[in-house]
């Protein structure tokens, strides 16, 4: 999740999700040393927090003379600051109920259809159908490029959480996704098979519509 989500910082973001990691209350010295911060700088985004009612605040205690250190714990009403924990359970699913399927492929690609079809907008003008889908795909983490007959996936927000083993269920998914956007908008363009790279991915695209003027030209 971004902070287009959730409206905090990047700094501020770390020090949430710290807190929401930790297996107890920590202090703002805790978080200044686990983050690299200055206490100061550990303290005003802490309070910021705690303002925003994401934090509770108590004294701890010290068991010797001196001030009691303040103890910081993330609230119930925090917001998710990452998505580490829904990507480890997409991988606990994807291993338990689909990738030891005889035929996981297919259904990944069938739910994903299912899924492209569900978000995609049939009053969109069939010119806008690629934008729109580049679109959707930016919306789920995707950098897509797009080119005149192509997409070039930049960036895939699985390919560094999911195990080798799952991705290929994952790839078929977002396969299913596109080909499922395609059909429903009713536009003329079709795709190709993704092809994974090590770092990048690429999809060949068709538009029958240019193919039929080109021929009745």
């Amino acid at each position: 999740m971004t902070s287009e989500h959730h409206g905090l910082g990047p700094t501020r973001a770390r020090v949430l999700a710290l807190l929401q990691s930790a297996a107890a209350p920590l202090s703002v010295a805790d978080v200044a040393d686990e983050l690299g911060l200055h206490k100061n700088s550990a303290r005003f985004h802490l309070e910021g927090l705690r303002e925003a009612g994401y934090v509770d605040c108590t004294t701890g205690a010290t068991g010797h003379l001196g001030r009691p250190p303040l103890l910081f714990t993330a609230t119930s009403d925090s917001p998710n600051v990452t998505n580490s924990h829904l990507m480890e359970l997409t991988q606990v699913l994807i291993r338990s109920f689909v990738s030891s399927l005889p035929d996981a492929s297919r259904l990944a690609e069938e739910a994903g259809r299912s899924w492209g079809r569900e978000v995609s907008d049939d009053t969109e003008p069939a010119t806008d159908v690629l934008d729109g889908l580049v679109a959707q795909l930016a919306e789920r983490g995707f950098g897509t490029i797009r080119g005149e007959d192509a997409l070039t996936f930049t960036r895939c927000p699985f390919r560094p959480e999911v195990g080798l083993a799952e991705l290929p269920v994952v790839c078929a998914i977002h396969q299913g996704f596109i080909d499922g956007y395609l059909d429903s908008c009713g536009g003329t363009h079709s795709a190709d098979r993704i092809q994974v790279g090590p770092r990048l991915c690429h999809l060949d695209l068709h538009d029958a519509g240019a193919q039929m003027r080109v021929a009745a030209s």
